[in-house]
């Protein structure tokens, strides 16, 4: 008789005990508001694009009318110009995209006030990447080539196949791509501004 003593004891206290099993209480009407937001943002971000697309083209159109003795070079900065500002608008519109759908499901305060502190500590391991970025606006401030120049840096002479603001890549003769660093080009010889006898032979002076 003790036995089912025993299991009547243990069936009344397992009785009592409360078996908490978790709920996920979720707000559906929050979550279609925050993906309907997710969208617009997204929206805004592919028409932002577009946008910035079709300047770049009008751009290097504008450069086309003009004096045929230096439509080549403008042809080729513009096509640069275009170059950078596509490369540009897409860093700073794929971020600012992020941060913002990002703010619509968590608080990105603490996270943005975290990456500053992050941020402040490797500021001095992203001292090369500031010197190129610089460097490359110089490049082009400047003028001091374009892309479709022939240059020489270096040890390297080739045709300059794009130019970004951290980095200038050079076609050799052989097909081979150069990725060279803004920030470490010493000294650059443009060969395709050489003065030739009243622009006769090669291109035109610039």
């Amino acid at each position: 008789m003790s036995a089912p003593l025993g299991l009547l004891k243990a069936s009344v206290v397992l009785s009592r005990v409360e078996l908490r099993v978790p709920r996920w209480d979720v707000d559906l009407d929050l979550v279609l508001r925050g993906l309907g937001k997710a969208l617009v943002i997204l929206a805004a971000a592919y028409l932002a694009r577009w946008a910035v697309h079709r300047l770049s083209h009008r751009i290097e159109a504008r450069a086309v009318p003009g004096d045929p003795l230096t439509r080549g070079h403008r042809v080729q900065r513009a096509t640069t110009l275009a170059q950078l500002l596509r490369h540009v608008a897409a860093i700073v519109i794929a971020i600012v995209t992020g941060l913002l759908v990002l703010d619509i499901f968590i608080n990105i305060g603490p996270l943005l006030a975290g990456a500053g502190v992050l941020g402040l500590a490797v500021s001095l391991g992203f001292q090369n990447v500031m010197k190129d970025i610089i460097t490359g606006f110089l490049i082009v401030l400047e003028d001091q080539y374009v892309v479709g120049d022939r240059v020489r840096i270096g040890e390297v002479e080739g045709t300059v196949h794009q130019l970004t603001l951290r980095a200038t890549v050079v076609r050799d003769d052989a097909g081979a791509l150069h990725y060279l660093a803004n920030g470490s080009l010493t000294a650059v010889a443009n060969l395709s501004r050489r003065p030739g006898p009243a622009g006769a032979a090669g291109q035109a002076p610039r």
